[in-house]
């Protein structure tokens, strides 16, 4: 419930969130927000953590209905890697890279295999996705997959450009990228 709270405020002050703004927004005493944390690099970390959990977006990955046409499942995963995308970016924007008395390179490379962990079961539902058409298809599901999830994260909204709309991924994806002659 404090990590959930606090995100926000971190995306929208960064490391200049107060605890006591964290308490404010969770309704809870500035005391639990101690209880909880031992400090305010702590909280830091669990909502870098909770950033990078993919448990929503697999979740909603896998409620997409598979009867519904290839290019409209792509369509609605793409709005789903998005938002998750979107979410990871915001926090990373709000936080430095290394801050002292935070983890270093040996925990790093844990939180970096957490990172892959939940790319992995981003892929593993967008495989789903590809599995009712896997015989009209030339190249296996997990590999579109994969290339799809790098498409869709690659373009993500990170600065004043705007993304290729998930319709225009999709079709490049299953169409190409040249009109037919």
């Amino acid at each position: 419930m404090i990590v959930a709270a606090a995100l926000p405020l971190v995306v929208r002050h960064g490391t200049s969130v107060t605890t006591s703004m964290v308490a404010r927004a969770a309704g809870v005493p500035a005391a639990a927000v101690f209880t909880a944390f031992p400090d305010k690099a702590a909280l830091l970390e669990a909502c870098a953590a909770a950033a990078l959990r993919a448990d929503e977006a697999v979740a909603a990955l896998a409620a997409i209905d598979l009867s519904q046409p290839l290019e409209a499942r792509l369509t609605s995963a793409a709005a789903h890697l998005r938002s998750y995308a979107t979410r990871v970016l915001l926090l990373a924007d709000a936080l430095p890279a290394r801050r002292p008395g935070l983890p270093g390179p040996t925990e790093y490379m844990d939180g970096h295999a957490r990172h892959e962990e939940e790319l992995a079961s981003l892929r593993k539902a967008l495989t789903a996705l590809f599995e009712p058409e896997r015989e009209l298809l030339r190249i296996p599901p997990e590999h579109l997959a994969r290339v799809f999830q790098s498409m869709v994260l690659s373009d993500a909204p990170s600065g004043p450009g705007e993304p290729v709309p998930a319709e225009g991924l999709v079709s490049l994806l299953l169409w190409g990228a040249l009109t037919p002659p």
